[in-house]
């Protein structure tokens, strides 16, 4: 055998009246147990130094016995309900109570290992025995499960021993002082919820809910849905006694709650834990044990003896007085107990340092005694700080020891060796509700991705994570071609525990198979520790976007958004939850192609619909509100932070809420905030980041339903695309203007602005696709200078939104006067020519933004000004046009609005939002006066058109009730923005409407609107 660490030895020698001598050999390597043979462990060797100070499981055939698994209670908090919090302990025959103990509490990193004492109680009669931390386990089994099955005990880790000042002695380990207050409030809960004034269980709860949702704000609960989550979801059950809850009337509890949480919203966790125990000390004495018993032996005297850390032993006569000293810890000396024949006649003495006779205590019963003397001994050996007990068990029954003795000068250190060593006899603990993924479960199915790591040469670093660096590699293989990996490295694997989590990572990856989730492709758990990875040669996504920010398409964008939609479905199909979605964790392996990567806060969601986590850094500003406040991570939260992840891909790798500490973010979120839309974001893409950011999960779109919408929109762009790039080409063909036109060429179009040919621009499908870079470059122009909004708001609107809006009342007024001068001529190919106004658009381009577009069109004919082919809009006569003319004022009203809205206080928004929806309901009567004539396969189309634009008006007046709710508040601006936004809508669409009707009176041939 070859010991990396150490050899560890001892023998245990049974009693010699039960037959001859036995000897048991364990050795331990490496932390696992490795088996002696038959010969080493029947040859013993007294001399073998005893170096190790943990023991490790005993051998079969050797004295020990085969492995048993306990199940231990525990109040250390986990995900799961607090019933069932426990932990499978393995353990043979020799493991004793108190190395259970101590090996349960060095998972959990606990100081005050002494103040910790194991209970088994009696699940029908609630008896309790307290077990001596010497006490073997296998006579724990034989004593209490000939009794009652198994299933019938409960084996329950407590703090029982209380050291002077506990609370502040507790304050110096967070493990025990969380540890303590489960155990109170647990008592609490199942004992003495009922016996305590309504106002003190109202305030408890409520102290429990501030350290329960330690980051959520005071007035959370003040809403409805956080209180339905708080209600629903966790249970007030575990907050507040059931008496409490069945006598007090939902509606009013629901407004006890708000207003006793709002009173302690200041407290954090700390605070909150101590509060609860000094409001519920004085009636639930928890740092004291109470027996009924007698004082004397001859002599008897009724009382309740009272054992605490602060006056040791004493006793009570009646209740209401004070304890009577009779000794403190550090004066006993010796604890013997015996039982008598006689019943009820069960003594306790306690040799006490200066008294002339021992201390002598009679119980009703053995388990009380024995209950008294385990709590006497614990407090003196936490005094004393020694290990060693304080009891000495002075008569034996039948060969039966219930507790060990205190050794003796010739038997003191094999038996200490025991003590201290048996506590090994276990190899694993296992904690049912935390969420780790042992290294040892991960070898049993690993041996398909067990990389050789010779194979593997490490490169260059480039990028660190949690645990270590990330390099790039080199696999090799005999015979094959090399190609780049990713390798993860931990730099300190030699600790199980860190080992465990980094290995936890590859242990979730390899369960994935999708295109657009980064593959594993192997792993190496000797140490050091690597998880191998396919390589992304791009780099991660957010470094991406801002080196080549000027390079990169809006179709692109929108591609990384959904194919990141596909990965995140794909995800929520299998019921994980990512938890840390964002640009900084997708990698990009193409100029086409991104990939989702980093899963090391991913979690599997099992039974239960939402995971809650427990400490550790979690990514606030990209992080749902349920899940800042709660702790709760759901797809639904996945949904929120994949909209901010759409939101940094749109800003090219801007963080979000920058400027905004982690503590800020919360309160901003409540109070109605959400990022701003990106410049040249489509309205569509923005809308359904919007959803994406609803603060009531339920109300959140799924990830199969953003993946469809996505790619929609993603189609609709590509389209868009290809139409400005065929516009761009023809507007380099050569145009041959004669020699009497006095119109300037056409201007060239501006990046990120459709042609004005175009009018497929206003299309109302879907949402105004037509208007979306028109509106989106407007107003994200306008974010970063709010000063210049007043001044420029005009000119931008008219140059931009409304532009065609200008025009058509120009062409409207030319057409006016020439008719005037010159009658109408049905032949004649656009209205009469006028001298261009310096800097507005050419008559050529106005005269082509109105007209519609066609296959003659679309098939690339050579632009002449005189070939010109006449669209609808300027093909008919508008006097007496109400359709055209209640567009006009339609389009009127929103320009009005428009330049006026910025200066206006609140009380002014409603009477220029009236005046639109006056303006569009004599549109609609005209529509309504107009369609009886028009072709009946036309009709559809123009009741769709009237069904949008009173969809558009309801928008308008939804953006300004919030405009006006939010009034001096960071948000108001935005809001504004957005009633323009709509109001934009509204105009856009009315034109769309005129073209119609156009367009359905040029298909029955009238040239003359009716």
């Amino acid at each position: 055998l070859k010991f990396r660490d150490f050899i560890a030895c001892y023998f245990q020698m049974k009693d010699l009246e039960s037959g001859p001598l036995s000897w048991t050999l364990t050795l331990e390597c490496d932390g696992h147990v490795a088996p002696t043979s038959d010969a080493a462990a029947q040859t013993p060797d007294p001399s073998v130094s005893h170096g190790s100070d943990r023991a490790v499981k005993p051998q079969h055939g050797c004295g020990g016995a085969l492995e048993n698994m306990l199940k231990v209670f525990h109040y250390f908090e986990t995900n799961s309900e607090p019933c069932s919090w426990a932990s499978i302990v393995r353990h043979g025959d020799s493991t004793d109570v108190g190395g259970v103990i101590q090996k349960i509490l060095e998972v959990h990193r606990v100081k005050f290992i002494s103040c910790f004492g194991l209970r088994l109680s009696d699940l029908n009669s609630g008896e309790v025995h307290w077990l001596h931390p010497n006490l073997l386990l296998s006579h724990v089994r034989e004593r209490y499960e000939r009794q009652l099955p198994r299933d019938e005990w409960r084996y329950e880790l407590r703090i029982r021993y209380l050291p002077k000042g506990f609370l502040s002695r507790f304050r110096e380990d967070q493990a025990t002082l969380s540890y303590f207050y489960q155990q109170v409030k647990s008592d609490y809960m199942l004992e003495d919820g009922g016996q305590v004034e309504q106002d003190v269980a109202l305030k408890l709860g409520c102290l429990e809910i501030r350290r329960y949702f330690r980051e959520i704000r005071g007035n959370a609960l003040d809403k409805k849905s956080n209180f339905d989550l708080l209600e629903k979801d966790v249970g007030l059950k575990r907050f507040f006694p059931r008496s409490l809850l069945e006598s007090v009337k939902p509606k009013m509890l629901r407004k006890q709650i708000q207003q006793n949480f709002q009173q302690l919203a200041h407290l954090d966790e700390e605070q909150s834990v101590l509060s609860f125990l000094e409001t519920l000390s004085p009636l639930l004495r928890f740092d004291k044990e109470y027996f009924k018993c007698a004082l004397g032996s001859s002599w008897v005297i009724s009382v309740e003896l009272v054992i605490g850390p602060e006056d040791g032993i004493g006793y009570l006569t009646d209740k209401g007085s004070t304890p009577t000293h009779l000794a403190t810890f550090s004066q006993v000396q010796k604890i013997e107990y015996s039982c008598s024949e006689e019943r009820g006649k069960n003594q306790l003495l306690l040799d006490v340092a200066g008294a002339a006779e021992p201390l002598s205590v009679t119980t009703s019963s053995l388990t009380l005694a024995e209950n008294m003397a385990d709590l006497i001994d614990g407090y003196c050996r936490l005094v004393s700080g020694s290990s060693q007990s304080f009891i000495v068990h002075r008569v034996q029954k039948e060969g039966e020891r219930v507790l060990p003795s205190i050794p003796r000068a010739g038997t003191r250190m094999l038996i200490l060796f025991c003590i201290c060593f048996e506590t090994d006899d276990y190899t694993e603990i296992i904690d049912e509700d935390t969420y780790t993924f042992p290294s040892s479960k991960f070898l049993i199915g690993s041996q398909d991705y067990e990389v050789d790591r010779d194979r593997i040469e490490l490169g260059r670093c480039i990028g660190q994570g949690q645990f270590g660096d990330v390099h790039q590699g080199v696999y090799k293989i005999p015979g094959n071609p090399v190609f780049a990996v990713a390798v993860k490295t931990c730099k300190s694997s030699t600790a199980d525990s860190v080992r465990e989590k980094f290995l936890q990572e590859a242990l979730t990856m390899r369960q994935f198979d999708h295109p657009h989730i980064v593959k594993l492709l192997g792993v190496i758990t000797e140490n050091p520790v690597w998880i191998i990875m396919e390589l992304c040669t791009l780099g991660e996504l957010r470094s991406f976007l801002q080196v080549r920010r000027y390079s990169l398409e809006l179709a692109s964008l929108i591609l990384f958004s959904f194919q990141l939609s596909t990965a995140l479905a794909y995800l929520e199909g299998k019921r994980f939850v990512h938890r840390d979605i964002a640009a900084r964790n997708v990698l990009v392996s193409s100029l086409d192609s991104v990939k989702l990567g980093d899963f090391g806060l991913s979690r599997y969601m099992e039974d239960s619909s939402y995971y809650k986590a427990s400490k550790g850094k979690l990514p606030i500003k990209w992080m749902a509100p349920e899940s800042i406040n709660f702790r709760r991570f759901t797809s639904a939260s996945d949904v929120w932070m994949f909209g901010v992840c759409m939101w940094e891909i749109l800003m090219y790798g801007v963080k979000p809420f920058q400027d905004v500490k982690n503590n800020d973010v919360i309160g901003r979120i409540e109070s109605g905030e959400r990022l701003a839309m990106p410049p040249a974001c489509p309205p569509t893409l923005y809308s359904l980041m919007t959803k994406c950011w609803t603060y009531d999960p339920s109300k959140r779109p799924r990830f199969t339903e953003l993946k469809a919408q996505l790619c929609i929109i993603l189609e609709e762009e590509k389209q868009r695309q290809e139409e400005r790039s065929r516009t761009e080409g023809r507007r380099q063909v050569t145009v041959c203007w004669d020699s009497g036109a006095d119109e300037a060429p056409p201007k060239p179009s501006r990046p990120g602005y459709p042609s004005p040919r175009s009018s497929e621009a206003f299309h109302p499908s879907p949402k105004h696709m037509g208007m979306q870079n028109h509106v989106s470059l407007f107003l994200c122009s306008q974010l970063s200078c709010p000063a210049l909004w007043t001044v420029c708001m005009p000119t931008l609107l008219s140059s931009s939104v409304c532009a065609w809006c200008t025009m058509v009342l120009e062409r409207h007024f030319t057409m006016y006067c020439a008719r005037k001068k010159t009658p109408f001529s049905s032949d004649q190919t656009g209205p009469p020519k006028k001298p261009p106004r310096p800097g507005a658009p050419s008559h050529l381009t106005r005269a082509v933004a109105m007209a519609p577009t066609d296959s003659s069109y679309n098939e690339g004919v050579k632009i002449q000004p005189q070939d010109i082919s006449t669209g609808p809009t300027a093909n008919l006569d508008r006097s007496s046009d109400k359709v055209y003319e209640n567009v006009t004022g339609l389009v009127k009203a929103v320009i009005e609005m428009s330049s006026k809205i910025q200066p206006a206080p609140p009380e002014e928004y409603v009477p220029m939002v009236k005046e639109v929806g006056l303006a569009l309901r004599m549109l609609l009567a005209s529509v309504d006066e107009t369609i009886h004539v028009l072709p009946a396969s036309t009709h559809r189309k123009v009741e769709m058109a009237q069904k949008l634009l009173n969809s558009d008006l309801a928008e308008l007046i939804g953006k300004t009730k919030l405009a006006q709710k939010y009034v001096m508040t960071s948000l108001q601006q935005d809001y504004k923005k957005q009633i323009l936004t709509a109001a934009h809508a509204l105009a856009v669409d009315a034109k769309n409407l005129l073209d119609i009707i156009d367009q359905a009176r040029l298909q029955m041939g009238q040239p003359q609107p009716h």
